[in-house]
């Protein structure tokens, strides 16, 4: 190979993934990221950060490397900059293609087949959020740790250098820090030499136990949901699913082309896509080269443990498994490319049929990311802005909708720019189709706070905030009592009785008994639902007992046994349509600390009618 053509095989691939992806160097950040950011602000103490990184969180995941370092790292380095992030993603990705393109070489024996399989994998738009989107970052580094591994196996077959192999299983092992698909490798690593080297199937075998011991530690310490959107629904569906990633993975996901054709166009070019694998598979494992068998394994294999998410297929699910596809469909470019003028013809229109599938919604795709990023940039840095002018004052959205919402709402990223007190105006369930209790103030709060001048009022349905305090005062209000009462919040200090002590920024002490009012229930079988902290103080006596009384009827009693708790309690049905309650806590004993005279027992805290 010339110098012109090996600076062309290791480059394009990378130059056409940085073209197609270029406004993820521009997007910030949404959603999820904020979350993730956010962890940063816990840690304070070495047993902090060890909880940062190895507690489950998110549907009970554990991923040091890729959500934890990634992130922590990245937020006390640079803050809410998103540049760094970026290079990080498309250095790890630009690896990858350099990997995938050497692999597919290694395989086929064809420069040809590595390169194609890479641009293949560019241009999928699966590719769109996995790295436009930093929290994704978990798919990107996988995939690395995959392909790096199998990569060490290759040489370690080519030249039986044992170094190799150790290699291998040293990025193995780190895998298990970016994504739980990590567990899949030794399937694939075994499935590759029991076809290709069987020589070295049973030294892949030991490759089992660290997986095994992975996936029971996990189930034991992060079960699997079984509830929501993240459970497992081991039936049928599967199928169903199965049948969407694949048609997403040879087209465009969600089947959503971002230019007009014809409803059936994609489903028929998946037809004739599938075939034409299918064909080339065959006629190669007739021929006794298994390697085209192993292309569809990898992609069955790493694709199964997703499959079962029947309420949750997100379209960068198909971003691993691609790799085994692409290597067929690289494969099976280069060895029609390099045949007659039919073999050649029908490669390319094979090629052009999925790039023009693809690459339209590809480029959709990023520019949506893109636009959002920007919407959820505007909206935090336009709170910051508010906060500075208004520091003494809680800031109220108005006019929030569904996907402002979810991507600069929902995952709190207004205390990253010291706004601890930001809420949705009252109706805002009307225009935002998520749940939103959680964010929004009631319109009796909502009124005492402006009377109080506790409260800016800003119309978020602009690009940028602008305040409409003065109008707002003017606009009819519905009235009510909130039914969740944050007793942190200064806005809701006036629903509190005796009892409470002063606030202390994110939480507030109780003394032995306190009441507060709240919003009695509309309908029978909802519950009074009580969350705070309980210092170890108090559970140095043993579970405290907490009994707890609505519009002066005992409800019930509970025990703390953990220093975080949340207790239910029954509501009376003599409150059932009342306007308000009122609801009294009495903890079983109290403590002092060093020379505070305070009564203590409980920290609080969330009061929420559900």
């Amino acid at each position: 190979m010339t110098r012109v053509r090996a600076i062309l095989y290791w480059s394009v691939p990378s130059i056409l993934c940085l073209a197609l992806y270029w406004y993820g160097f521009k997007s910030w950040f949404r959603a999820d990221d904020f979350a993730w950011l956010s962890v940063a602000r816990t840690i304070h103490s070495f047993p902090d950060l060890m909880r940062a990184l190895f507690a489950p969180r998110a549907q009970g995941t554990i991923r040091p490397w890729s959500e934890r370092c990634f992130f922590i790292i990245g937020y006390d380095l640079f803050g809410l900059q998103p540049l760094p992030f970026r290079i990080v993603v498309f250095a790890t990705q630009f690896a990858n293609l350099a990997l995938l393109a050497e692999i597919g070489t290694r395989l086929t024996g064809k420069r040809a087949a590595g390169f194609w399989a890479a641009i293949f994998w560019v241009a999928n738009s699966a590719l769109a959020e996995v790295l436009d989107w930093a929290c994704v970052y978990n798919e990107v580094l996988c995939a690395f740790f995959l392909l790096l591994a199998f990569y060490f196996l290759l040489r370690y077959i080519e030249t039986g250098n044992a170094r190799h192999n150790t290699w291998q299983w040293v990025v193995y092992l780190l895998g298990f820090g970016a994504l739980e698909l990590n567990v899949v490798y030794p399937v694939l690593a075994a499935t590759y030499t029991r076809l290709c080297a069987p020589k070295y199937f049973r030294r892949t075998l030991p490759l089992f136990l660290p997986a095994a011991a992975f996936a029971i530690l996990h189930g034991l310490v992060a079960p699997i949901p079984k509830t929501g959107p993240y459970a497992m629904h081991l039936d049928a569906s599967i199928l169903q699913s199965l049948l969407a990633l694949w048609s997403w993975s040879l087209s465009a996901v969600f089947l959503r082309n971002a230019i007009r054709i014809p409803s059936w166009f994609l489903p028929g070019g998946v037809a004739v896509l599938s075939a034409a694998l299918l064909v080339f598979a065959v006629r190669q494992t007739v021929g006794r080269r298994w390697l085209a068998v192993f292309g569809l394994v990898w992609y069955f294999v790493v694709i199964a443990p997703v499959a079962p998410l029947r309420d949750h297929l997100a379209g960068y699910y198909i971003y691993l498994p691609l790799i085994g596809l692409c290597w067929l469909g690289g494969w099976a470019f280069a060895a029609g490319w390099g045949g007659g003028w039919a073999a050649r013809s029908t490669a390319v229109a094979l090629a052009a049929l999925y790039l023009f599938m693809t690459l339209p919604r590809t480029w959709a795709a990023t520019q949506w990311i893109y636009r959002v990023s920007g919407r959820a940039e505007r909206l935090v840095k336009g709170v910051a802005w508010a906060h500075e002018r208004h520091p003494n004052s809680a800031i109220l959205l108005y006019g929030v909708d569904t996907e402002l919402f979810l991507n600069a709402v929902k995952d709190h990223p207004f205390p990253l720019v010291g706004a601890d007190q930001v809420y949705l105006a009252p109706g805002s369930e009307r225009t935002i189709h998520a749940p939103v209790d959680l964010y929004m103030l009631s319109a009796d709060v909502t009124e005492q706070a402006l009377e109080r001048d506790q409260l800016e009022v800003y119309d978020a349905t602009r690009p940028y905030l602008r305040n409409i305090t003065q109008l707002y005062r003017t606009m009819p209000r519905e009235s009510g009592l909130p039914s969740r009462v944050d007793v942190s919040s200064p806005l809701m200090a006036y629903l509190l009785g005796p009892g409470w002590y002063k606030n202390e920024g994110n939480h507030r002490w109780m003394a032995r008994r306190a009441s507060l009012r709240i919003a009695a229930p509309g309908a029978a079988g909802q519950q009074l639902h009580l969350s705070g902290y309980c210092p170890e103080e108090q559970l140095r006596g043993g579970p405290l007992r907490v009994t707890v009384a609505i519009n002066g009827e005992p409800a019930g009693a509970g025990e703390i046994r953990e220093n975080s708790f949340e207790l239910a309690f029954p509501v009376p049905a003599s409150a059932l349509g009342k306007p308000d309650m009122q609801v009294a806590v009495e903890a079983g004993r109290t403590f002092r600390v060093g020379s505070d005279q305070r009564e203590l027992s409980l920290v609080f805290g969330v009061f929420e009618v559900r």
